[in-house]
């Protein structure tokens, strides 16, 4: 339970313990005032004792057990309840040789004290069970979800590396091939790979980017094909400005367009064109990416990009994104819709 949200429910419930136990009072015939101080008491000191025992599961339980953790708690319970009857007793005599409160006879003092402590330890004791209860199933509860988040992150983590060595291997494999034929141009390809990787290395750890930081790196990529296909390859971006700084998935746009010259422009033998929307429609994200081309019946046509992508839209978005691949006016569209997040 995050400390914002820990305080206010903390200070919340147990005055809305000591109220109840208030009210309790105000309904009994014979209404003795020092009660309510009593009560104050003795629910400050339980849960005083529920906050030191969120500090100790905290400090020494977090990564223990569940039934360690549980024999704990229930231990802790036991203790907190016990003790701040004992705070309690104590104040009742305390009191009772004040001005306040009513003398108690030597002979009557076992019979106060085994009255005061039977009377309360028990109800404190189901109080701070329930807490212990509560407490300990938030906590599982977020810990399920951050070891969720961190099996998501990991999963995205490998769809990610996988594409790395896919793309780079097709890349050098270009830049290969150019070297006996022109030098000049396999020199380009090289700065514009490496300014490619610089990117990839240096927002490896963000999840989601900018379409226009993703953008950046779609040109570069856009610029190496270029240099091996010259004219046969022509690119165009259309962005609305109220979606340049809408987040995606990191890479995204760069798969779809790889795709989208792999599998439709270096098929053709004059090329082609691939014409990219992005706009809002809406709370969803539209993007659009027509290329020349056909759909290719054989399951390899969709590449590992795409597959790619569907697998990372599926973990980040679930049923809130979609991705269709289908043939318009001639043309290949890949078209992709998921829910509108802007940079903060």
């Amino acid at each position: 339970m995050k400390l914002a949200s820990y305080w206010p429910l903390q200070l919340m419930s147990w005055t809305a313990v000591y109220l109840l136990f208030c009210v309790m009072i105000l309904n009994r015939p014979l209404l003795i005032y020092t009660e309510f101080l009593y009560g104050a008491i003795l629910i400050s000191c339980t849960a005083t004792g529920s906050h030191l025992t969120r500090l100790m599961y905290k400090r020494y339980l977090l990564r223990s057990p569940v039934w360690l953790q549980g024999m704990c708690l229930i231990t802790a319970s036991v203790l907190v309840a016990s003790l701040a009857t004992v705070v309690l007793i104590v104040s009742v005599f305390i009191v009772s040789a004040t001005d306040f409160g009513n003398p108690i006879p030597a002979s009557q003092r076992l019979f106060v004290i085994s009255n005061v402590f039977w009377g309360n330890v028990i109800n404190m004791l189901a109080l701070m069970l329930l807490w212990s209860a509560l407490y300990f199933a938030v906590q599982k509860v977020r810990q399920l979800k951050q070891t969720r988040e961190l099996l998501q992150q990991s999963q995205l983590d490998v769809l990610i590396n996988q594409l790395k060595p896919h793309f780079l291997f097709n890349s050098i494999n270009n830049i290969r091939a150019l070297i006996l034929e022109d030098q000049e141009k396999a020199r380009d390809m090289l700065s514009s790979l490496a300014d490619m990787l610089r990117y990839s290395l240096s927002s490896q750890s963000d999840i989601k980017v900018p379409v226009c930081q993703e953008m950046q790196f779609v040109q570069d990529y856009v610029a190496l094909c270029s240099i091996q296909f010259e004219q046969a390859l022509q690119f165009s971006a259309h962005i609305e400005e109220d979606c340049q700084q809408a987040l995606i998935p990191r890479m995204l746009l760069q798969f779809c367009v790889e795709n989208a010259f792999k599998h439709g422009i270096s098929q053709l033998p004059d090329g082609g064109k691939i014409d990219l929307f992005i706009n809002r429609n809406g709370q969803q994200l539209v993007i659009r990416l027509f290329n020349d081309g056909q759909i290719r019946c054989n399951s390899d046509t969709t590449g590992i990009g795409l597959r790619n992508i569907q697998q990372r839209l599926k973990l980040l978005y679930g049923e809130q994104a979609d991705l269709q691949l289908s043939l318009r006016d001639k043309r290949v569209l890949t078209h992709i819709q998921l829910p509108l997040e802007c940079l903060q």
